[in-house]
């Protein structure tokens, strides 16, 4: 079969949302199906896509998309082939798989398949409730959704909301899981040293979306100065020059940057409580990744967080992304730091029961099932947790 992998990402060169895609297009490609792939050009290209290219994988690297008023007459020249729609046309695959990062930035992909008659799929790697289409829009969203061979979000969450910002059932979505960086077969053990008790905020360094501004506000006070905390931040981003004035204005002698890690057991070797005060999300891998490691987290209630961490047990959820709401719930965390390690394990068991150990092999079988499938696909299915439908996910 021929299957035509396409990142609509063109905000930075390689993020957590690839990991998806490019490798079910490696596993696809190694069990000796016709893949190719289209990304967003950059003057200095990931390691991965050259990863790709390695494994005999095309790889199209079209112009990163205009913006401001040049948009329209640059999607009417793309048409005819410089944005890349040329090359899907001319491979035709069995199945088109269009990632976006979040709820939208596919639908020109979408539109090109529905045009030529390629069956496609969408994934849709985060949502926010600040995200909705404006109605010049709609009519290219509610197209691009319900045609869609399939839709795959990250959460249910994120799912409900979608068909809420779409106002349609999407009787054939679903929640597919993103891989994670750890092993599953084991956890790193408990940091020995407890004097010192480390936070890990594992995130892209983006306040607008990762929260750690909040983190900041939150640390410089004297409560919390006076407390034998070290606030640990992994990764890196467009914003770290930012983040780093912002915690030496505040004398904020607490934090480190560590940069980017990625071998991500050494984190946890070190650190007792992953800290994610996200504004929006999809499921972070970070979490997925400190429950598999046995940590405990402390996440706000946004996308699938609270689909996985459970408050009390395998950690803390602030209800709202606000100051006061994220300081309460890491002062209630606080006074139960005796507790983390029992929570830790509780997590792993947790993350045990719920999430599939290969889910890359799960998510290819899907892509393969959507493949074979008659392009007149019956859509009959469940829908919309809460809003009159049955959850398709359950």
């Amino acid at each position: 079969m021929r299957f035509a992998f396409i990142s609509t990402m063109d905000g930075s060169p390689w993020g957590g949302s690839e990991e998806l895609w490019s490798q079910s297009a490696s596993r696809l490609k190694r069990a000796g199906h016709e893949v190719q792939a289209s990304v967003a050009h950059w003057s200095g290209h990931s390691d991965k896509v050259t990863m790709l290219r390695e494994q005999g994988i095309r790889v199209e690297s079209r112009p990163l998309r205009p913006v401001g008023s040049i948009r329209k007459v640059a999607r009417m020249i793309a048409r005819k082939g410089p944005y890349g729609f040329e090359w899907l046309r001319h491979f035709r695959p069995d199945l088109a798989i269009i990632s976006q990062g979040f709820n939208a930035g596919g639908f020109d992909w979408a539109k090109v398949c529905i045009e030529a008659g390629i069956p496609y799929v969408l994934i849709v790697h985060c949502n926010s409730e600040l995200w909705w289409f404006v109605d010049p829009v709609m009519n290219d969203a509610v197209a691009a959704y319900t045609k869609a061979r399939k839709i795959y979000c990250v959460s249910h969450s994120n799912l409900d909301l979608l068909r809420l910002q779409v106002g349609e059932p999407l009787r054939s979505a679903e929640v597919a899981w993103n891989p994670c960086g750890v092993s599953p077969e084991c956890a790193p053990a408990w940091p020995s040293d407890t004097s010192l008790w480390r936070l890990a905020c594992v995130a892209r360094l983006d306040p607008a979306a990762k929260g750690q501004d909040i983190l900041f506000r939150i640390f410089s006070s004297p409560k919390w100065r006076d407390r034998p905390i070290e606030l640990n931040l992994f990764g890196s981003g467009s914003f770290e020059r930012n983040l780093r004035r912002m915690a030496e204005i505040m004398d904020l002698k607490v934090v480190r940057f560590r940069g980017h890690v990625s071998n991500i057991e050494e984190i946890w070797k070190e650190n007792h409580l992953l800290v994610l005060p996200s504004r929006y999300e999809g499921l972070p891998l970070a979490l997925v990744e400190a429950m598999w490691c046995g940590r405990p987290a402390l996440v706000t209630d946004v996308g699938g967080n609270a689909e996985l961490c459970v408050d009390g047990e395998t950690g803390f959820i602030a209800p709202a992304t606000t100051i006061s709401s994220v300081d309460e719930t890491l002062e209630r965390a606080w006074q139960q730091r005796s507790d983390w390690q029992s929570m830790g394990k509780a997590a792993r068991a947790k993350v045990e029961a719920l999430v599939p150990k290969n889910p890359i092999e799960l998510f290819c079988e899907q892509l393969k099932d959507c493949a074979q499938v008659n392009s007149a696909i019956d859509s009959v299915g469940e829908s919309g947790i809460g809003y009159g439908f049955e959850d398709p996910c359950e």
